[in-house]
């Protein structure tokens, strides 16, 4: 019975997402590990997208995890993605998936926190996804990144349900919509 369980424990079990729509439809791309980040699912995505047009745009995806909004994004005509997340294990997957679909000139893969990126960066976008995890969510966060987002941009926000979610000045409140225990807060930049 150990000798089994030892073989189970070595076992590499990978976890994976395909892309909705677009150009990569159905290419699978990896995730990390759940333990790691919290991938947006399928559903969603499709409910993003069918919301945001991002032909053409600029993207940064923040709090990447396996950038599963990002793949979209080019998927669907993005012109370039910017990938940030600290955590090495997404970082390596991210990595991995622009190698697997063959995106290296398309994207840039960062592996700060946030609020360095937020610091270090001069560049606005015009559209950036923020999916933190739940725990650190805040609306400071949403303030802060405010000067990622070009003027006129959209800023795509993922929170729990249960977060009291004021619209900071700085945007304006174009839409939300729940999806079981996830609030998606679509924000136009003033």
């Amino acid at each position: 019975m150990k000798l089994i369980a030892l073989k189970l424990n070595k076992l590499k079990i990978m976890i994976t997402s395909k892309i909705n729509s677009g150009a990569y439809r159905g290419q699978s791309i990896q995730l990390p590990p759940p333990s790691i980040t919290r991938a947006v699912s399928a559903k969603v995505r499709s409910a993003i997208f069918n919301v945001v047009e991002v032909e053409d745009c600029s993207i940064l995806d923040l709090f990447a995890g396996g950038g599963t909004l990002g793949f979209e994004a080019l998927s669907l005509g993005a012109s370039n993605v910017t990938f940030v997340d600290k955590s090495p294990s997404a970082i390596r997957v991210i990595h991995s998936n622009v190698k697997a679909l063959g995106l290296e000139s398309e994207t840039t893969v960062v592996s700060q926190s946030v609020q360095k990126f937020n610091l270090n960066t001069t560049e606005s976008f015009d559209v950036v996804f923020l999916d933190p995890p739940y725990r650190d969510f805040s609306l400071a966060l949403v303030k802060t990144v405010a000067n990622l987002v070009q003027l006129g941009g959209i800023l795509v926000v993922s929170c729990s349900i249960k977060t009291n979610f004021e619209v900071p000045s700085e945007y304006s409140d174009v839409g939300q919509k729940a999806y079981g225990d996830t609030r998606i807060v679509y924000l136009q930049k003033k």
